[in-house]
């Protein structure tokens, strides 16, 4: 029996088919922020991109929001800034809401990660908990945040998750899991039951893409922290039927990128520049929490941001970012139930 840390709570599963339901909301510009993990410097370049745009983007905060503000002061002010825009609870809002320690840092860590590791990430979620408990109504209101979302971006509808489309804390939208041959079955048949054109998704720390189709899933890693060796840029994906605005930032090396229309064939991960002004990780240092999905001029098909290298196509398809080496994983048959513990990450983090 697996332990806390790495255990997957029943009540964390979940149907593909719950995505397909009318959307909760539509945008012309989506933001979806994973993996903010209590970075409030991160918030504020966040809030200086979402400024540099034509219209006001709607921002969807998909969890694990809360993890280095371990101080009541710092914990209720970023709860309540991201709480004014829409969100869903990842691993650590539910866990830090519950009293069931069963679980840990509800991260469903794979065997992969160290002993260590999960245990720390166990000590930071109980730590938490009690930080959350001196602030009135918090854990109140986590609770009552939803696991998952639908977006109508244009034409397309985005199922919005933080682990997978199976579980709150699932691996399957991991990258090493996202690229097996093996895997594509269940890819398809998430994307059938859900009717959706896309899933936008964090958890595991490192961004990918995969791209089936016209379909795609993206992953866009942690907005509040590093996502690269050498780097300490956080990602977001941005999904818009608008053009990115023009970046004005002071360092010249962040441009906006363009993206190339993608094959129809193409499966495999595309190279990803980010764009935006510098923000911070949770250390201090500058980073820039851009970047998802790069829009063209059909306004009816939204896109995604990021360069894209793939053969072109007649037919104008959303162009999605990605980013994250391949490793091998194991294959599971399952298609339509949770699937916790799969996967790597190259962090020990929520």
């Amino acid at each position: 029996m697996k332990g806390p840390g790495r255990a997957c709570p029943p009540h964390y599963g979940y149907s593909p088919r719950t995505f397909a339901r009318a959307p909760d909301f539509a945008a012309d510009t989506l933001y979806v922020v994973g993996g903010l993990y209590g970075n409030p410097l991160a918030l504020d370049e966040i809030d200086r991109m979402a400024a540099l745009e034509d219209q006001p983007p709607r921002r969807l905060f998909n969890g694990d929001f809360h993890w280095f503000d371990a101080e009541p002061r710092l914990f209720a002010s970023v709860q309540r800034r991201v709480l004014a825009h829409v969100a869903l609870r990842g691993n650590v809002e539910t866990e830090i809401a519950g009293d069931d320690g069963e679980a840990g840092c509800g991260c469903a860590y794979p065997e992969s990660v160290p002993d260590d590791d999960v245990e720390r990430s166990n000590a930071i979620l109980g730590r938490l908990r009690g930080v959350a408990a001196e602030v009135p109504g918090a854990r109140e209101a986590l609770a009552r945040l939803p696991m998952h979302a639908v977006a109508q971006v244009g034409s397309l509808r985005i199922g919005i998750v933080h682990g997978d489309a199976w579980s709150l804390a699932g691996w399957r939208f991991a990258h090493d899991e996202l690229h097996q041959p093996a895997h594509e079955e269940h890819l398809q048949a998430a994307f059938e039951l859900g009717a959706v054109d896309g899933y936008a998704c964090s958890h595991t720390c490192a961004p990918a893409l995969r791209v089936l189709g016209e379909r795609f899933v993206i992953n866009n890693g942690a907005a509040g922290m590093a996502n690269f060796a050498g780097d300490t840029s956080g990602l977001l994906t941005r999904i818009a039927t608008r053009p990115l605005p023009p970046a004005r930032s002071r360092r010249p090396r962040l441009r906006p990128a363009r993206a190339r229309r993608l094959d129809r064939r193409a499966a495999h991960p595309a190279s990803t520049r980010r764009a935006g002004a510098s923000a911070s990780t949770p250390s201090g240092r500058a980073g820039s929490p851009a970047a998802g999905v790069v829009p063209r001029a059909d306004r009816r098909r939204p896109a995604v941001l990021g360069r894209s290298r793939a053969r072109p196509r007649s037919r104008r398809l959303p162009s999605v970012s990605s980013a994250a080496l391949r490793r091998p994983s194991r294959r599971r048959s399952e298609r339509d139930a949770p699937l916790c513990g799969t996967g790597r990450s190259r962090q020990a983090s929520a």
